[in-house]
């Protein structure tokens, strides 16, 4: 397993942060050099409750997505919170549940970044058009083949290096927010989802509903 060097990474994500004219924190702390990312079917089933539950927000009805899920095996990867979602009636779901269900897409989006069936991700870029077509389509009853046969987890340095971006570009915006600095496309909420999946994979120990965020 390649040696990563947390003091050199810290210094590649500030510089890239400056030079998208953000700020910086010389006190944030070096990331967990040992950490040791999840398996690639950790990943792919995650990536594949994402998906599904991701859904929902767009009105598919629970009960077709709780079908899914059951049938393909994944019931065990749910969250305590995706369980209870599960468990209710369409019209029991709250505004904030479905806006949660919402920002299941940058997770997802980064999760298939991960997986390498995308190149990049860019952190003033939104998630990009072909994630659909990336995803098995569950209104054709397609199953997670599609995401189990391609996705390949990159190598632990990168997943290190994207997670320790992230964590300082959390705290640039998450900073600017409170002090009410504009920080143009680099969004404070899609950093915020996007650093969850990363510290996901690189913390085997962790809940999905209980992912250390600070900074």
């Amino acid at each position: 397993m390649p040696t990563v060097d947390p003091e050199a990474v810290k210094r590649d994500s500030e510089a890239i942060i400056r030079r998208a004219g953000g700020e910086i924190c010389d006190w944030l702390p070096f990331l967990d050099r040992d950490a040791k990312p999840r398996d690639l079917e950790a990943v792919v089933r995650r990536a594949l409750i994402l998906n599904a539950m991701l859904q929902i927000h767009f009105k598919a009805p629970v009960a077709v997505i709780k079908d899914w899920i059951t049938r393909n095996g994944l019931v065990d990867d749910l969250s305590d919170s995706e369980r209870e979602i599960l468990d209710k009636e369409d019209d029991d779901l709250t505004e904030q549940e479905r806006i949660n269900l919402y920002w299941y897409i940058e997770g997802l989006w980064t999760l298939v970044w991960a997986g390498q069936l995308v190149a990049e991700l860019p952190f003033d870029e939104g998630v990009g058009n072909i994630l659909a077509s990336l995803c098995p389509a569950l209104q054709r009853n397609e199953d997670g083949s599609k995401l189990s046969k391609k996705m390949r987890l990159r190598p632990r340095d990168e997943l290190f290096r994207m997670l320790d971006l992230h964590y300082r570009l959390h705290w640039w915006t998450r900073n600017s927010h409170l002090t009410g600095k504009d920080t143009g496309a680099v969004r404070l909420d899609i950093i915020m989802e996007r650093r969850k999946a990363l510290e996901w994979v690189m913390d085997p120990a962790c809940d999905w509903d209980d992912v250390e965020m600070s900074t």
